[in-house]
């Protein structure tokens, strides 16, 4: 009976370690899960940009993300297809390759041109990056670096709270606080896409 037990334990099912998406994995996509079921996959577009896609229910939108943080175009899509008259467009003064990297304590304040139906205009973006932390995502836990980004001018009075994986190289919103009241975004769960 004593050679038995051993045994039996060795047959009997084990959690196996959760297996967490790398930088690599932004290659095949990197996907992560909000509570309410809403997703959004990042893929790697270049060496500076990720392109991020959020689908809650029927609806979809598009984000290329300069160093994964920098929002540099954003728009709707129907069926896959962009939406033109939705785009919006961001260009900075630098090039991607040379956008700030987050650093904790650190921040950013760049002057943007802003283009949308056909107009463009002036933004002061300001990002302030907090101290480096960690969080957990499903099984998941990852440094990260809170980043509190405003906007001016701005007649919505939006403040944007991002959570930056320096490990991924992405970033996901948290929670948007405009002039009508305030949007969260709680991600339960993130997984590589093979």
């Amino acid at each position: 009976m004593k050679l038995f037990l051993p045994l039996l334990a060795l047959a009997l099912p084990t959690a196996a370690p959760a297996v967490c998406p790398t930088a690599r994995d932004l290659d095949t996509g990197i996907l992560f899960r909000t509570l309410d079921g809403d997703t959004e996959l990042f893929r790697r577009v270049s060496d500076n940009v990720v392109q991020s896609v959020y689908t809650s229910g029927s609806e979809e939108s598009r984000v290329l993300l300069g160093q994964g943080l920098y929002v540099l175009d954003n728009v709707a899509l129907v069926d896959g297809e962009v939406l033109p008259d939705t785009q919006v467009q961001f260009s900075y003064p630098v090039p991607v390759a040379e956008m700030p990297l987050p650093q904790p304590e650190g921040g950013w304040s760049v002057d943007v041109t802003v283009e949308e139906a056909g107009y463009s205009e002036p933004e002061e973006q300001t990002y302030a990056f907090g101290p480096m932390t960690e969080i957990g995502v499903g099984n998941c836990t990852f440094d990260m670096i809170p980043v509190i980004q405003t906007y001016s001018p701005d007649p919505y009075e939006v403040t944007d709270y991002v959570n930056w994986l320096p490990e991924l190289g992405v970033s996901y919103l948290v929670q948007s606080s405009h002039a009508h009241g305030e949007d969260r975004y709680r991600f339960v769960s993130v997984e590589a896409v093979r």
